[in-house]
């Protein structure tokens, strides 16, 4: 591992991670922070959306909801562009990906997609985007035994959902990496080291821009 975080010294590296709820983006984001000894770790503000817990429970306000992690996203990635290696368990990407099913209202979709194009034409793309990949089954269970209140009311069908999404995002996609949620332990020393000398080999093959 030390090797590992000798070769981030000094270099210029975003890492963003992604997948459905449940399918242990935070916890991964958190490992890859420590091991590498990056500079900024980014986690979703899930819990300040005044939104999503009426979204939950099946309220119809997905254009609030959506709007509101759209900004809140967009202050997070400026806030920590600065800095040299930075970790989140997030990417932009999945507003579109949410914001798909959760608003049902063409107009406030079409305005949506809007707004987003215009605050993210000058988003940096990530130097490296993972991508858990989790059976619903699995979500389930984790998201049951994590136990927070506004997660009790999520239909297994809205994962679902969420799944599709993500598969279907992913299967136009080549460049990122893949990790097969429903096995990868990243409690497990011998897969975290796996994981990230596959980062690092991703790396290797892209052209360093500082």
């Amino acid at each position: 591992m030390e090797k590992i975080a000798e070769y981030f010294k000094d270099k210029n590296v975003r890492i963003n991670i992604e997948g459905n709820i449940g399918s242990g983006k935070t916890t991964l984001a958190n490992a890859i922070f420590y091991k590498i000894n990056a500079d900024e770790l980014i986690l979703e503000e899930f819990e300040n959306n005044p939104y999503l817990p009426l979204l939950y429970k099946n309220e119809d306000v997905g254009f609030q909801t959506e709007m509101f992690f759209l900004v809140s996203r967009y202050k997070q990635y400026h806030k920590n562009s600065y800095s040299n290696i930075v970790v989140s368990d997030y990417d932009m990407l999945k507003n579109k990906i949410f914001a798909d099913i959760t608003i049902t209202n063409s107009k406030e979709k079409e305005k949506f997609l809007k707004i987003y194009d215009i605050l993210t034409e000058d988003i940096v793309k990530p130097d490296v985007l993972i991508y858990i990949d989790t059976d619903v089954d699995t979500v389930v269970e984790r998201i049951k035994k994590r136990n927070r209140d506004m997660e009790k009311t999520i239909a297994r069908e809205y994962l679902e959902m969420v799944d599709k999404g993500y598969k279907s995002y992913f299967s136009n996609l080549k460049d990122y990496i893949y990790v097969d949620g429903n096995n990868f332990n990243v409690f497990d020393e011998n897969q975290l080291k796996e994981l990230l000398e596959n980062i690092v080999s991703y790396l290797e093959g892209k052209i360093w821009v500082k």
